[in-house]
């Protein structure tokens, strides 16, 4: 193995855990809006165990990342249009979620890399 392949390695693992800080951020921000919603900690503890075992099964952590991904694009959207200028809500939709899906792919190759078994 070369040194170029050792540094790209590393180089991805970094980028890897970075994003799933951001995506354990998300489910965070998820429980604790469900909690202060539900009024209830039960509510808040119980969304934040779910997303994790979400971000650990192989099936439901894509669509997690497919819907959370749709979800900042649409935030994107609705910034663009509160900015009122042409074409905006389109560019800023498509560059949430193109930089969303990035994190959330990295955090699900993240979560297969923590699963390994060599």
């Amino acid at each position: 193995m070369s040194i170029r392949d050792t540094r790209a390695g590393f180089t991805q693992a970094k980028f890897n855990d970075d994003a799933s800080s951001f995506v354990i951020f998300e489910i965070l921000v998820i429980a604790v809006a469900f909690g202060i919603g539900m009024q209830s900690w039960w509510w808040g503890g119980g969304i934040f165990l779910g997303g994790m075992i979400v971000m650990v099964t192989p099936i439901l952590n894509i669509l997690f990342c497919l819907a959370m991904t749709a979800a900042w694009a649409v935030a994107g959207f609705h910034i663009g249009e509160a900015i009122d200028q042409e074409g905006a809500n389109y560019v800023i939709a498509i560059l949430a979620g193109l930089i969303s899906l990035g994190a959330h792919l990295g955090a699900i190759e993240w979560a297969e890399d923590m699963g390994a078994k060599d």
